[in-house]
């Protein structure tokens, strides 16, 4: 079964010379299933086009001791996303050292 967290999106067909884009309708936290998300289109009872975009793994790839080293962290939500983007900018694109152990 998916999980993490899912973020339903409609697309929405240029206009008048403009761009075709996909617009977040509902996101769907750590817990949900995709059975909610498709649920929630039938709710919606809006003719369209959608898809449900799963998000459950946060990566930060930085440089250590000349190699790429990847720190995976499970999302489980849109909020958990955007405060770990704002403290990757915050700490300068670093990850925070980590406590030596004793």
């Amino acid at each position: 079964m998916p999980h993490g967290f899912f973020t339903l999106e409609q697309f929405k067909p240029a206009r008048r010379g403009g761009k075709s884009r996909w617009v977040a309708v509902a996101h769907f936290n750590m817990g949900r299933t995709l059975t909610n998300a498709v649920d929630h289109i039938a709710q919606l009872n809006q003719p369209g086009f959608y898809r449900v975009i799963q998000t459950q793994r946060m990566i930060r790839a930085e440089n250590e001791n000349g190699r790429l080293h990847l720190h995976c962290l499970h999302a489980g939500s849109p909020e958990t996303l955007n405060r770990s983007a704002k403290a990757f900018a915050r700490d300068q694109r670093k990850v925070p050292s980590k406590p030596n152990k004793r």
